[in-house]
């Protein structure tokens, strides 16, 4: 059956409107409905199950596919540019010759006036000696900022800028407005700065060199034009100008940069090749310095040697290309690291004779940290699957990249994503004291861990640890906020509102320890709640204390049998008052008003629930609370004694007034002193202020029996 029930779904033309159709018209009852619906969800486990199976057993290709199509990206990557080198190299090997003319191929060719004028211009501005292109660079420093890095090599020159739009590869949407720098060996992106500061209107994003650049011109379809493509391994760039004129523009700068950039390396070439073709006086056996004149080569020769450096250095851009595109990080942040250190003990003449390739390098050594940076950055389209581990990684290679202020505050983003991640999960259903409770398990473990892992990947370093102390603090806030949302509604008790906090409150004690206590800020964020909370639950008791004084009519409580004697004293053991038998006269019988017994419950609950809420600053605030709700029941009491309508029952009050001042207050007293460590002075003053009520409570008539203890109630 099962079978034939996923050979029927998987059927290409299936169409789950016709089968259900078909399905009510063939069954009777809801009863085959439901058995049918059970078969097609356990199918649907089964196939889910067999996915997940193939998944796990397909994983580790995956990843070799995925190396292997990474890898092969690059390397048709490298051929494309090696033949666009190999192109431009020919064409300008035909453009040059030792006569000084060009190829008969090339002689006819003319060139509108407007695109020789621009040619001219870029040709001006490509000129090395170029003092007004070495101005405009300089004067980016005033507007573009994070530049610095640019402007240092002193063969650079600014040769053409402008405005563009960037637009996403995927789908071809608007990112943002950006502005293009073209420089004689490289091209800089920076964007717009939202708020200006001073002469600052940009903000440096990028620099590519030119060697490793693919200009790719894009064909105007649909909304798409006046753009071009710009292909940088691993990076692709669509960029989008204001009109087909600027386009024109920066394509014909592009490739004049990159013609005269190639020119300007052949150039030396062949200067050396005809210097070896021609005459050389040297070599004349009639001269009469020949060995000061190899005296002389073989010092410059010695000099070169010197100054050289190992072939790794040189292949250090394309190494990290490659472990880039393999995702081999470490290897990446290592090769970093040895070719750091070969800097630092290079002399200044060997960094000023390659200072390109060191430029080159550190183009690399950014690409690597940006590319580190993006696996802790956190968007709506980008998966959390890559767990703490995943970052943690990245978080250590970025430290020793230098990059240890980024790697932090990216990792404390990444940590608040995957809380709120986690938070999400977490189902609402249920009493809210599950739910809490569930929250505060997750939370307050996940802060301790994050502390612990700033320890770990930053030791002894304060600024991390500063900003991990600020978004903890975040955090709890946040915290606040949802806890006051489902906690601090209408439908709450006080009971429950107490739970929740105790759970908060005993919970953040881990933060402890590892050094940090956010109790007080935690505290701080619940107490206009819990105050108003307590406000409330004041004012219940103090309108039942009324309603009931009115009812209260100064007379015992009969339990009927002893059963419900026994429903009574287990009702006062869970309060706190394990000897009620005391009071209990005639076997049935309880010396006691309904009054007195319900006071003593809500009192005594709603003292439990106060002493979990508040803290070392509330203190006064609950005290009072709970002063001015025994005054009030005590008053009552008064009253009626002082009152001539209840002179026959003097004895019996008494009696209930010792219950209240001897036992209740005596266990509140008890109780707050475990809690608070310290006795509550406003009890002992009230107890001494109503002790009279009771002088003579060990007086019981024949109707009564004495009690053994009025102060048992442990």
């Amino acid at each position: 059956m099962s079978d034939l029930l996923s050979r029927k779904l998987g059927a290409p033309g299936f169409a789950a409107e016709i089968y259900v159709k078909e399905l009510t018209q063939s069954t009777v009852g809801g009863h085959d409905l439901l058995q049918h619906r059970q078969k097609i969800q356990a199918l649907s486990e089964e196939t889910n199950q067999y996915l997940k199976k193939n998944v796990y057993q397909n994983y580790m290709q995956f990843i070799e596919t995925a190396k292997e199509i990474s890898y092969l990206e690059s390397e048709m990557y490298q051929l494309s540019h090696l033949l666009t080198e190999q192109r431009s190299l020919i064409v300008t090997l035909l453009e040059n010759s030792l006569l000084g003319d060009k190829a008969p191929g090339l002689r006819g060719v003319e060139k509108p006036e407007t695109k020789a004028k621009f040619n001219a211009e870029i040709a001006v501005n490509l000129n090395v000696n170029n003092q007004e292109g070495r101005k405009r660079l300089t004067a980016l420093l005033e507007k573009v900022e994070g530049c610095a890095s640019v402007v240092e090599s002193l063969t650079r020159i600014l040769i053409h800028e402008g405005d563009m739009v960037e637009l996403d590869p995927s789908d071809n949407c608007a990112i943002g407005r950006v502005r293009g720098f073209l420089l004689n060996d490289s091209f800089m992106i920076a964007s717009w700065l939202p708020n200006k500061r001073g002469n600052m209107r940009y903000q440096y994003q990028a620099l590519y060199e030119l060697e490793g650049l693919a200009v790719i011109n894009i064909r105007d379809l649909g909304p798409v034009k006046y753009a071009f493509k710009l292909m940088m391994f691993p990076d692709t760039r669509v960029l989008q100008c204001a009109n087909s004129s600027d386009k024109k523009e920066w394509l014909e700068a592009f490739d004049l940069a990159k013609h005269f950039k190639i020119k300007k390396e052949v150039s030396p070439t062949l200067s050396a090749e005809t210097k070896d073709n021609s005459y050389d006086e040297s070599f004349n056996p009639f001269a009469e310095d020949e060995s000061f004149t190899g005296f002389q080569n073989g010092s410059e020769s010695s000099q070169e040697v010197a100054e050289s450096i190992p072939d790794w250095v040189v292949e250090v851009a394309d190494d990290m290309d490659v472990y880039v595109a393999q995702r081999d990080f470490e290897e990446a942040v290592s090769l970093a690291e040895k070719t750091r250190d070969f800097w630092d003990g290079a002399s200044p003449s060997l960094i000023n004779l390659h200072r390109d390739l060191k430029l080159k390098i550190d183009s690399r050594i950014r690409q690597l940290s940006e590319v580190l940076m993006n696996e802790l950055r956190v968007s709506p389209d980008k998966s959390l699957q890559g767990g703490p581990r995943a970052a943690s990684r990245a978080v250590l290679l970025l430290s020793r990249l230098g990059q240890a202020s980024q790697a932090c505050d990216l990792f404390l983003k990444h940590r608040s994503a995957l809380l709120k991640h986690n938070l999400r999960q977490l189902k609402t259903e249920g009493a809210t004291t599950l739910y809490i409770k569930r929250i505060t398990s997750l939370f307050f473990p996940f802060v301790a861990d994050t502390g612990r892992e700033i320890s770990r990947v930053f030791p002894k370093n304060k600024v991390c640890a500063s900003a991990f102390v600020v978004w903890s603090r975040n955090e709890v806030g946040k915290f606040g906020n949802n806890f006051r949302k489902h906690v601090f509604t209408s439908g709450s008790t006080l009971t429950t509102v107490a739970e929740c906090v105790a759970l908060v409150r005993s919970h953040s004690e881990q933060l402890i320890e590892i050094g940090l206590d956010l109790t007080f800020y935690l505290e701080n964020e619940l107490r206009g709640q819990v105050e108003r909370c307590l406000r409330d639950a004041r004012e219940k008791l103090m309108e039942s204390i009324k309603l009931r004084a009115l009812e209260d009519k100064w007379r015992p409580v009969n339990l009927v049998n002893k059963s419900g004697i026994a429903r009574f004293a287990d009702d006062m053991s869970e309060i706190g008052i394990a000897s009620i038998h005391s009071w209990v006269y005639d076997e049935c019988w309880v010396a006691l008003t309904s009054n007195t017994i319900n006071f003593s419950k809500a009192y005594l609950t709603f003292l439990d629930d106060a002493l979990k809420m508040p803290s070392a600053d509330s203190n006064i605030f609950v005290d009072d609370i709970l002063l001015d709700i025994f005054q009030a029941q005590l008053k009552h009491v008064e009253n009626s004694f002082r009152s001539g309508k209840y002179k026959g029952e003097a004895k019996f009050i008494s009696r209930n007034a010792s219950f209240l001042l001897h036992t209740v207050l005596a266990l509140a007293q008890l109780r707050v002193s475990e809690v608070r460590l310290h006795p509550c002075p406003s009890f002992a003053k009230l107890r001494s202020e109503f002790e009279w009520l009771a002088y003579d409570s060990q007086k019981i008539t024949t109707t009564i029996k004495s009690p053994v203890s009025d102060q048992s109630f442990i």
